[in-house]
């Protein structure tokens, strides 16, 4: 069974692309689409560049998107060879729709390229995926922190940002045991080996309202909870202290 960081497969040469952006920037690498590098022989677009800087030495990775309906031949492999050379890339990724050539695939051989198709660059990326969405949801759960300090009377960090009637009737160790749950929080699915499907409380909509949801898939997880830190950033202006959109962390804002 082949492990996935996302519910479908690419419907595009643009949406394989954005897939495979996003995975690596959920990772928690520096990530681009698109991206002018300069090389030794001139300026080259990389379709994606993807760059650890968590590393002592950061490894930078070079991607090459094909969405064809043909297996990508030898000379395909020779070219991409060279730009990784030329722009100093640590190793390069070929992902393609539909597999190589016998000959693309002995070309790469004793090479720093790797060439697999979707399913392989799920299967190859996600352990690593997991522990950055794992980074990623404790930063969320940060974010929202506030919620549940507020409720329990705590004053700081807690009712010196939410007023109290905004947290009135509200029980956040219910609504978002997604984030703050003692038996099956996220960790049980993103360090542990927990399994999909899950039943819990929706993070999302009126907090006051208690409704389970089953969650169907890593993505499916992340994404909920994405929508439900936004929710409460907007409901109870929250400063965006830890998390934003692309998961970075954020330095703090005090509220006036």
């Amino acid at each position: 069974m082949v492990r996935r960081i996302f519910d479908s497969s690419p419907s595009s040469w643009q949406d394989l692309e954005a897939k495979v952006h996003l995975a690596f920037q959920e990772m928690g690498y520096e990530s681009h689409k698109g991206k002018a590098v300069q090389t030794v022989r001139g300026e080259v677009e990389i379709d994606v560049l993807a760059i650890k800087q968590t590393t002592p030495i950061p490894t930078r990775v070079i991607c090459e998107c094909k969405y064809w309906n043909k297996m990508v031949p030898q000379n395909v492999v020779h070219g991409f060879r060279t730009v990784c050379s030329d722009a100093g890339a640590h190793f390069g990724l070929i992902i393609s729709k539909k597999g190589f050539q016998p000959g693309a695939a002995r070309s790469r051989i004793s090479t720093n390229i790797h060439l697999m198709d979707f399913d392989e660059f799920q299967e190859t990326y996600f352990g690593e995926w997991k522990s950055g969405v794992f980074i990623m949801l404790t930063r969320m759960r940060d974010q929202i922190l506030p919620i549940l300090r507020a409720a329990s009377g705590a004053t700081e960090y807690g009712l010196d940002l939410i007023d109290e009637p905004m947290i009135a009737g509200i029980d956040p160790m219910k609504k978002y045991s997604m984030f703050f749950g003692l038996e099956g929080g996220y960790s049980n699915y993103f360090i542990q080996q927990e399994t999909f499907p899950v039943t819990f409380s929706d993070p999302r909509g009126d907090p006051r309202t208690i409704r389970q949801i089953t969650v169907k898939s890593h993505r499916h997880y992340l994404e909920i909870a994405k929508e439900a830190v936004a929710e409460c950033n907007a409901r109870f202006e929250l400063p965006e202290t830890y998390f934003s959109s692309s998961g970075q962390l954020l330095v703090p804002v005090a509220r006036e």
